[in-house]
């Protein structure tokens, strides 16, 4: 993002979040129950196609269906799209609105759409129109769904730890969107408090992260436009609103990998006892499966944590050919006063972490 596309620069603001309010990743108080189906009223023909295109994009990862009503359709619905020019937005959690915030682009978070009186819209998209590109109903419409079913925005995380340039973070809003500090501070600055957030590690790359330059930062991070789901995104969402009916009440999982170094190979499990975006981070437990050949995980197995807790897999047996973060068996974990039931995924072969020049790549994650 420079100086050169001032006009591009179209964000998207949470409504209603004082400063040091905002909540990132999935809100807990903004939770829908897993499996809703959820009511959206709108109206434009071409854009309203393209909206339900990209809006579309969470349900093949999260337990959650959209329910897009016909033009002039009477009845209740959960989330109203109207295109009233200027601006962009979308209802979040309980939080009351403000809509004195002149932002480019306005959210509320999850469930709190409910609260939002029937005549009234709670997401608004003020410039698209028939000549809008894929790409850019691609960035914002999967973003605003994004705060739709609970998500907020990325660089708020506590553990995101961005080295801001303040005062040049500052002048770039007030020039590009016409933002008061204030409205810098509560948009991009505040941070989330981590008792009141669900996430992950921090992902640059998120569709609900901001666009920023490497001159706003003191060590020259930055992030660029992200207009699609990261994996992490995916993986994330996924574990929120689990499908197949398993609703997860701690936070562990494992990965199913399979390691290389030069001529060698192995495979094993990688556990973390906080699951999700663990990549380039050493394993909280690395339990060896082989050694010196690879393992053909569909053939199921299980081990033992040193905390005596026991995880077993079983796998489809064309889980290997099955598409991209498609459900492809379970796992049970046991040992424990009330043992769980998890869902594994197919995983795109990522490398997860590397350690004394081995490379270990995901096959299936399972939680």
């Amino acid at each position: 993002m420079s100086d050169s596309t001032p006009e591009a620069f179209r964000s998207c603001g949470q409504i209603g979040a004082a400063p040091g309010e905002d909540r990132l990743a999935v809100e807990r108080q903004a939770f829908w129950d897993n499996g809703t189906e959820i009511v959206v009223n709108i109206g434009s023909d071409y854009v309203r196609s393209k909206v339900i295109e990209y809006a579309n994009t969470w349900s093949l990862y999260a337990n959650l269906t959209f329910r897009f009503m016909e033009r002039d359709e009477e009845g209740e619905s959960d989330i109203r799209v109207s295109f009233t020019p200027g601006g962009s937005w979308s209802h979040v959690s309980q939080m009351p609105v403000n809509r004195k915030l002149n932002l480019t682009s306005l959210s509320n978070i999850g469930a709190g759409c409910k609260t939002v009186a029937q005549d009234q819209p709670t997401m608004n998209y003020g410039w698209f129109d028939d000549t809008t590109s894929d790409e850019e109903f691609s960035r914002v419409v999967i973003h605003e769904f994004g705060h739709a079913i609970g998500c907020t925005h990325e660089q708020s995380s506590p553990v995101a730890n961005i080295p801001w340039k303040r005062e040049v973070v500052y002048e770039a809003y007030e020039k590009n969107d016409g933002w008061t500090r204030e409205m810098v501070d509560s948009q991009v600055f505040a941070v989330a408090e981590q008792e009141t957030v669900v996430n992950s590690r921090y992902d640059p790359t998120s569709i609900m992260q901001y666009p920023y330059d490497a001159a706003w930062t003191l060590d020259g991070s930055s992030a660029g436009w992200n207009r699609v789901l990261s994996s992490l995104d995916k993986t994330f969402i996924m574990r929120t609103y689990p499908k197949e009916g398993i609703v997860r009440t701690s936070q562990d999982g494992i990965y199913l990998v399979n390691c290389f170094r030069g001529e060698e190979q192995s495979s094993g499990v990688a556990y973390y006892g906080r699951f999700g975006n663990n990549d380039g981070q050493e394993p909280d437990e690395w339990l060896e499966i082989t050694n010196g050949e690879l393992n053909w995980w569909e053939d199921g197995g299980e081990v033992t944590l040193s905390n005596g807790k026991t995880i077993a897999w079983n796998l489809d047996g064309e889980a290997g050919r099955a598409e991209l973060f498609t459900r492809v068996g379970f796992a049970e974990t046991s040992g424990e006063e009330q043992g769980e039931k998890w869902n594994v995924y197919r995983d795109e072969e990522r490398v997860l972490f590397k350690r004394d020049g081995w490379q270990c790549f995901v096959l299936f994650w399972a939680f």
